[in-house]
């Protein structure tokens, strides 16, 4: 049944003369405001849908909970308007729909069988639909199945005693209210008939009184057993609020429920109202409407009665309470975010300008200097300010990927020489410049070795220990501890290693936030020894990765110690030349009459590769981006080219492209030339790339001089030695 805008026919001039005929029209009698308000409450209630027509046809009520499946979808579809009309002229009763709804039609009648009109509705589904039933159905009707579903999901579902039971007594109601208004029309029937629509009404709730405020006295029309049970606790209407409802309702409730039951102020709150409702919470029941309606009499005529229901709404308000949660959390997350996004903006905003004021002074007061001395501690300066620019982008990146879970560890066995080899080479220069007492103490399991991350567990140790340093003073102590023992009964190390120092501490309100991102501890002994405030926080999110815990112990003035606690599984020892990293310190004579291709489209990282490898008696080709380089490689004389150093990031063709391309070229110097990636795309992930398409190496941006030299020798040496083996 299709909805449109719905518009009441006008009552006839004179009753008596439309009774004399056959225009009788049930809006000429009856009050169509409260047939109405029936219909709409007997919705609300059931959850089905309704509206009234007349014996013509014509519509003579709103629709009320009409779902779009049937106005908007079925019914609009030339195919699907078609078969309802079929289904309409089944007749009265309950009865499926072409679709599979339930629907129902029941005739509007007077005592003696006059058809005034009809009630026609349902709309609701006897069981959960059936998707692919549907699914059919809109193909069949040429519907967008997925908004058919969609909207098949919106309909209700009751059960079909639910069903008949919500039909007979609508139509009871109705039929009922109806007859009555005829009859008081006639000045047959007074509020004693009214009466008895009022107690049809009172199924649709849990319990339901009729109260007097006069004489005080109530009447049950109708209650579950907990609710009759409740009402025979008292003997007036006072009683009934006071004893039988208060001491059930829940604390939050009381204050609001105490003065919607207030009888002195009821009549007035009620004036002009068809109805008032409260929420209530109940301690066990959990949460009903408390509904009070005004009992009209003859003429409309306001009575001193008042009906008192009680609607459970327990799952409705819950879903609503949880929505409005929902919402809630949302909108405290987004301020948490949006305050965070603002404090990092912040701290970046000056984080970064701090190093680059360094650089961009320093550059200046170089050029103008003249003093070759002066402008060598510039320029040292310079280079200081950069790395720690550096160092606040790296963990930056570094908190961005542990933020969004793209950290992977790559665990590999790691031997106490290497990690020795790495402590010295980076710790121990660092005491030294400020004459600290630097010890070391490692206990490996007997015949073991720790498969760790080695970058991860590196980051994680150099960050306490470079801290330790930083904020020790000269002639102060560091000292690194690690204990890996065998767990019991699981092939796993425990590792235990503690970084201590004797530096200057920290406050125990410090102590509290120093793994939050971007916390420093405002003190002036710290001022000179800022940093980005995020590599505690990394510390920890690492940790955490490896499934382990970091603590720590300070005391102003005293010192700190840093305690990490991780399993990693363990690995029998096998006995073979460990494989060291790459050497820093180039043999220059040897990358001397190298010829290398350069693949770069930026003009001043151009001159910098030009310059650095010219420095080191290397002859420099150079191409602007993918395309180029690979025209240049084709053309050339076979074997002209000893490396290729490879961006990644190029206009026309980028390096991932030109590398598979050039390691496909028929020619024999394709398949083994050195290719070293160089460029600002820094993640394992990128490395990874990199080393997938064909490329030998991967050096990141900003580039090291000595780690480009010595990636150079390496590869071509490596290239060389296979070369005179074959």
């Amino acid at each position: 049944m299709s909805v449109t805008k719905f518009e009441r026919p006008a009552p006839e001039n004179s009753f008596f003369v439309t009774l004399l005929t056959d225009k009788l029209s049930i809006p000429d009698f009856c009050d169509m405001d409260r047939f109405e308000e029936i219909m709409k409450e007997w919705a609300i209630g059931t959850g089905m849908a309704t509206l009234a027509v007349g014996k013509h046809g014509e519509y003579i009520s709103r629709p009320f909970n009409f779902k779009a499946f049937c106005s908007e979808l079925t019914r609009k579809n030339p195919e699907g308007g078609r078969r309802c009309i079929e289904c309409d002229k089944k007749g009265d009763g309950v009865y499926f729909c072409h679709t599979g709804l339930v629907d129902f039609s029941a005739p509007i009648t007077l005592e003696d069988g006059t058809v005034l009109g009809r009630i026609i509705g349902g709309q609701v589904l006897p069981n959960p639909p059936d998707e692919e039933h549907f699914r059919k159905i809109a193909r069949e009707l040429g519907i967008d199945e997925e908004k058919y579903v969609a909207a098949v999901h919106e309909v209700k579902i009751r059960t079909k005693e639910e069903i008949d039971a919500a039909f007979h007594l609508l139509t009871l109601v109705i039929n009922s209210f109806v007859r009555a208004s005829y009859s008081a029309t006639l000045n047959e029937l007074g509020l004693q008939e009214r009466s008895h629509v009022i107690a049809s009404l009172a199924n649709l709730y849990d319990c339901d009184y009729v109260l007097d405020l006069s004489s005080l006295r109530f009447h049950e029309l109708e209650a579950t057993p907990f609710w009759h049970s409740r009402s025979l606790l008292a003997h007036n209407a006072s009683e009934l609020f006071s004893f039988s409802l208060l001491p059930l309702l829940s604390a939050e409730s009381v204050p609001d429920y105490l003065t919607f039951t207030d009888l002195k102020t009821l009549s007035y709150r009620l004036e002009g109202r068809h109805s008032i409702s409260l929420e209530i919470l109940l301690k066990e029941e959990g949460w009903y409407r408390l509904v009070i309606l005004p009992v009209f009499g003859e003429k409309n005529e306001k009575s001193n009665q008042i009906v008192v229901a009680l609607e459970r709404i327990d799952e409705e308000k819950k879903k609503e309470i949880a929505a409005q949660k929902a919402l809630q959390d949302a909108l405290e997350e987004a301020t948490r975010a949006n305050a965070a996004k603002t404090d990092f903006l912040s701290r970046m905003s000056h984080d970064i300008r701090t190093p680059l004021n360094g650089i961009v002074g320093m550059t200046y007061l170089a050029r103008e200097e003249k003093n070759p001395q002066t402008t060598e501690d510039y320029l040292q300066k310079i280079d200081t300010s950069s790395k720690f620019l550096l160092g606040l982008i790296n963990d930056v990146l570094d908190m961005a990927k542990v933020e969004s879970n793209k950290v992977v560890l790559h665990p590999a066995p790691y031997t106490y020489e290497e990690f020795e080899s790495y402590i010295d080479s980076v710790i121990r220069p660092l005491c030294e410049e400020k004459s600290i007492h630097f010890s070391v103490h490692i206990a490996m399991a007997e015949g073991y070795l720790p498969l760790q991350d080695k970058l991860r567990i590196n980051q994680v140790i150099f960050n306490l220990l470079s801290n330790a340093v930083k904020f020790t003073p000269e002639g102060g102590k560091v000292s690194y501890s690690c204990l890996f023992s065998k767990m019991p009964s699981e092939n796993k190390l425990w590792m235990h290693a503690e970084v201590s120092d004797t530096g200057i501490g920290m406050s125990e309100a410090f102590q509290k936030v120093l793994f939050t991102p971007f916390s420093q501890e405002g003190r002036s002994d710290t001022a000179n020894n800022r940093g980005t405030g995020l590599g505690l926080a990394i510390c920890k999110k690492m940790v955490d990765l490896m499934g382990g815990t970091i603590t720590v112990k300070s005391q102003l003035g005293k010192g700190t110690t840093f305690i990490v606690e991780a399993p990693f599984e363990a690995v029998p020892i096998v006995k073979e030349a460990p494989k060291g990293p790459i050497k820093e310190a180039p043999t220059s004579s040897f990358l001397a009459g190298k010829r290398i291709l350069v693949f770069e489209d930026h003009p001043l990282n151009q001159e910098i590769a030009r310059r650095l490898l010219e420095d080191k008696g290397m002859v420099v080709d150079l191409a602007e981006n993918g395309l180029r380089g690979l025209t240049l490689f084709k053309l050339s004389p076979l074997n002209l080219y000893d490396a290729i150093l490879m961006d990644i990031r190029m206009p026309i063709m980028d390096g991932y492209e030109a590398t598979r391309a050039l390691r496909q070229l028929p020619r024999e110097d394709a398949t083994w030339i050195p290719i070293i990636a160089m460029t600002a795309d820094a993640f394992q992930d990128d490395v990874n790339k990199s080393l997938a398409v064909g490329m030998n190496a991967h050096l990141a941006k900003p580039i090291d001089p000595k780690l480009l030299y010595a990636t150079l020798e390496k590869e071509i040496a490596e290239r060389e030695k296979q070369e005179k083996s074959d």
